[in-house]
């Protein structure tokens, strides 16, 4: 926490030829910001903090915006603003101990993106055990028409018409035949022939 305890009188020297409101206004953020880490107000020492930067850009305010990200739980831009720092002020004294607060900074992350994804996939699965069933996909209904019937045989008209035509054809025929039937019964029974006549020339069958 060196920086952080050193950074008032490096304001004061360094912004000393900038425009005395701009000056005031770098060193009033920066005592609010201090106020506010030393409370655990992190989140309004960061903006305090990350406002005096761009005022005075003064290096030494990353270092103190660094450990502001570090209370609000932001490891990896926390890292980032001590890479800022050390960029800016290459040749710190400290700049092996930032290195590896950087690195230990990033394990930080790690951890904590692994926590977040298992708390997001156990929200997940409890927000689809109480999902409520999901509906079956739309179907549409599709009339299939049927194809005309095409008749290939003969009409009902047609089959009562050729039904009666064989009623009466069989009816005459019956007819013909009983009456064909009774006049050869009747031819047979009327005459009859002597086998045998006797004449000059002797018998001939058949004749009288």
């Amino acid at each position: 926490m060196r920086l952080f305890a050193a950074i008032g009188l490096i304001l004061w020297c360094t912004v000393a030829g900038a425009d005395a409101r701009q000056e005031q206004a770098a060193r009033d953020s920066f005592k609010v910001g201090r106020a506010a880490y030393e409370t655990g107000d992190y989140q309004l020492a960061y903006d305090k903090f990350k406002e005096s930067f761009q005022l005075s850009h003064e290096p030494a305010l990353l270092y103190n915006i660094s450990s502001a990200l570090q209370g609000l739980k932001r490891p990896h831009e926390a890292a980032e603003a001590l890479r800022s720092f050390l960029r800016l002020s290459p040749g710190d004294p400290d700049k092996d101990r930032i290195e590896k607060r950087i690195a230990t900074l990033e394990e930080e992350q790690k951890i904590l993106d692994v926590e977040r994804q298992k708390r997001e996939a156990e929200a997940e699965a409890e927000r689809q055990k109480n999902a409520p069933p999901k509906a079956p996909p739309e179907i549409r209904t599709v009339v299939i028409q049927q194809p005309a019937f095409v008749q290939t045989g003969p009409t009902e008209a047609e089959k009562k018409r050729r039904n009666k035509i064989l009623a009466i054809s069989l009816t005459v025929g019956g007819v013909l035949l009983v009456g064909g039937g009774v006049a050869l019964a009747l031819a047979l029974t009327q005459t009859k022939t002597d086998p045998y006549t006797v004449t000059s020339l002797g018998p001939h069958p058949g004749t009288r």
